[in-house]
């Protein structure tokens, strides 16, 4: 199940109305970065180069996108190179936290989102509005994270982060004390099965020089003949 909502998390399901923008609107980010990508790590570019892009693409922007602003659209443009440009502290403390919780809050105005989401009593990762209600009761945590972070990639971050506490508490719960004795209960009540004695032969225990041995022998020597015979009777059937 955690694996079907891991593959969510990069769309949160929206009123049908909005979701074809919010594809299109993916679409040109996507777009925006592989263009941003081809610019040197250290490089930021201008307004202008900026500028002359959107001229460039501007029949494929979304509809929303075409109605905003040019200063607002430059400026959208301009924070997604300044979130590619920045250190993903929160995706490193992600790779880091089932291995050493310590490191996983690393960053002091992360600590409260990781205090909340620990105390969660709930096997599904966190939903964008409860998100969103938790931050808007703590007004202080949400300013400081919306300094630093995009809605979208605040939202993605916080679902990331409950995942990942999600998977650490399944792994704990697997390895629980009882789980352990129970397999050992187990294993001690199996009871090992002896290899099975073979029967012995019954000539072995009768005197060579009695007439019950030679009387045996010689019907053991007259079935195996006969099963001679009928081998040889078959054998060209089976041949066939």
């Amino acid at each position: 199940m955690l694996n079907a909502v891991e593959q969510a998390l990069d769309g949160e399901r929206r009123p049908s109305d909005q979701r074809r923008d919010d594809q299109q609107s993916q679409e040109w980010e996507t777009m925006a970065r592989a263009w941003l990508c081809a610019f040197p790590e250290a490089k930021a570019v201008s307004v202008s180069q900026v500028e002359a892009w959107i001229d460039s693409n501007h029949s494929s922007l979304p509809a929303g996108l075409q109605s905003m602003p040019r200063s607002d659209l430059i400026d959208k443009f301009l924070s997604i190179q300044n979130y590619m440009r920045m250190p993903s502290q929160p995706e490193k403390e992600f790779s880091q936290v089932d291995n050493h919780p310590a490191r996983f809050q690393r960053t002091d105005q992360w600590i409260p989102v990781y205090s909340w989401l620990e105390s969660l009593d709930t096997d599904e990762v966190v939903k964008s509005k409860d998100i969103s209600d938790w931050l808007n009761e703590n007004p202080t945590v949400k300013e400081d994270l919306c300094a630093r972070h995009s809605r979208y990639h605040l939202m993605h971050y916080i679902k990331k982060c409950h995942l990942k506490i999600l998977r650490r508490k399944e792994r704990k719960v697997g390895l629980q004390p009882s789980n352990r004795e129970s397999v050992l209960k187990v294993q001690k009540d199996v009871v090992t099965k002896q290899p099975a004695t073979l029967p012995s032969n019954p000539l072995s225990n009768l005197p060579k020089d009695s007439d019950l041995y030679v009387a045996k022998k010689n019907e053991a020597l007259r079935k195996y003949k006969i099963l001679l015979e009928l081998e040889k009777k078959l054998s060209p059937m089976f041949s066939r």
